[in-house]
């Protein structure tokens, strides 16, 4: 297995662990917090949650694209996984960001439902490219 895959590899199934948790723990627990200082809450969460997801959905996105441009067995696979990541990234960038800059107004229960529902379409998109992204990596060490 090349650099290239491995570091998409670790940053699918990074991404994907984190992901669920987000999904299962985090985002429901917003729906919980003080409704008083909830701003400084979701201000707080959008600061933080950047800095441990930006940089490894770059390089998610960045080693998505460049498996696609080489040559390889796995060239289906590979862009099967390039569309999921770039569904992830609408998803984040059209759905998931606005809802997050709402709730920078104050508390919002039904916003929050709202964050949490849509929410699965990275969730599945994240675990659907880790899966792929495990069977490419059984199939290289089947291989060798």
């Amino acid at each position: 297995m090349n650099t290239l895959f491995l570091l998409n590899f670790a940053s699918s199934l990074f991404l994907c662990g984190l992901i669920w948790v987000i999904q299962i723990l985090h985002y429901p627990f917003f729906a919980r917090l003080d409704r008083e200082n909830y701003s400084d809450h979701q201000q707080q969460h959008m600061f933080v949650i950047s800095f441990l997801v930006i940089p490894v959905m770059l390089i998610e996105l960045v080693t998505s694209v460049l498996l696609v441009l080489q040559p390889s067995d796995f060239r289906i696979e590979f862009i099967i996984g390039l569309i999921l990541v770039l569904s992830v990234w609408t998803s984040t960038f059209l759905v998931q960001v606005p809802i997050h800059q709402k709730l920078l107004q104050g508390y919002d229960r039904v916003t929050i439902q709202k964050l949490v529902s849509t929410n699965w379409i990275r969730t599945i998109g994240w675990t659907l490219k880790s899966i792929l992204t495990i069977y490419v990596a059984f199939q290289l060490l089947h291989i060798r």
